[in-house]
């Protein structure tokens, strides 16, 4: 999902959707941009439990008195060193769940009001990713999460429509005939998914057999919601929806449907009944 602008009642309305959704614990990761520029902090301590790596400002919200908002500014000033200027952008959320407690991590855009200057009391070393290099250069030992938001507050709203990834036609050369199939792979075409670094280790390519020329691809989908379960795949609420969906379609992955059905917007149901109607056989343009 492109980024949200934040506007009205969007940070309570969050909120609020978090404990409908029985979420005990509510963090916020902050990607603070300059016009070139991305925050990453080191963190870790560089043994077996706590290795290196390099992540995003983040805070809990202390419920139930705290607002995001607040939250968000307690990522950035005592995490950082920096002082909020404007909260530009909402990045989606991704949902752990350890014993049967849920944590939802919300995704935020931040400016700052003077980058080149960090505070003296900042506790942790930082680097600022370039964003004008394509395809971003993230050091050794960036998180999944800092990958994907700093990603997602790059794809602005308004922007033209992103084209098809490249692997869409060997997919579909490798579903060729077998509706179910066809059906998931059309479904994530028309999401972000197969535009991520990070799922392309999930997709397997080859050359067709008969005839030698024809490029193939599979998504190994067990493989892909076994990523998303273990947190290599961070993502907001509806791209896990979506993806879990397909793989149902796909390979007959349960899914919760009560869950999965509910907080889509509507590109995502369109997608999402076309791929249904599409599994049963009503292909998009012969039905």
């Amino acid at each position: 999902m492109p980024r949200i602008p934040i506007s009205g009642t969007l940070l309570a309305d969050l909120t609020a959707a978090a404990r409908d959704h029985g979420v005990r614990i509510i963090d916020v990761a902050v990607v603070i941009e300059t016009p070139h520029t991305i925050l990453l902090l080191h963190q870790g301590d560089g043994d077996d439990f706590s290795p290196h790596r390099w992540g995003l400002p983040a805070a809990t919200a202390r419920l139930p008195h705290d607002q995001l908002g607040d939250a968000i500014r307690r990522a950035v000033t005592s995490d950082a060193g920096y002082d909020v200027a404007e909260i530009t952008g909402y990045l989606g959320h991704h949902d752990d769940t350890v014993g049967g407690t849920t944590r939802r991590t919300f995704g935020f855009a931040v400016t700052v009001t003077d980058p080149a200057r960090m505070h003296r009391d900042a506790r942790r070393g930082h680097q600022w990713l370039l964003t004008w290099r394509n395809p971003l250069r993230f050091p050794d030992g960036a998180t999944p999460l800092a990958r994907h938001l700093a990603s997602t507050a790059l794809r602005r709203p308004g922007a033209h429509p992103q084209p098809e990834p490249a692997i869409a036609e060997a997919l579909r050369a490798g579903a060729a005939g077998l509706y179910p199939l066809e059906a998931a792979c059309e479904l994530l075409i028309g999401t972000s998914w197969l535009h991520r670094d990070d799922f392309g280790c999930f997709i397997r390519t080859g050359t067709s057999i008969t005839d030698g020329v024809t490029e193939l691809a599979e998504i190994d989908w067990l493989a892909a919601i076994a990523g998303r379960d273990s947190g290599l795949l961070p993502c907001s609420g509806g791209e896990n929806r979506t993806l879990r969906l397909a793989a149902s379609i796909a390979a007959g992955i349960p899914v919760d449907l009560q869950h999965a059905l509910s907080g889509l917007d509507q590109t995502s149901i369109s997608l999402i009944v076309r791929a249904v109607r599409h599994a049963n056989g009503q292909r998009p343009g012969h039905c």
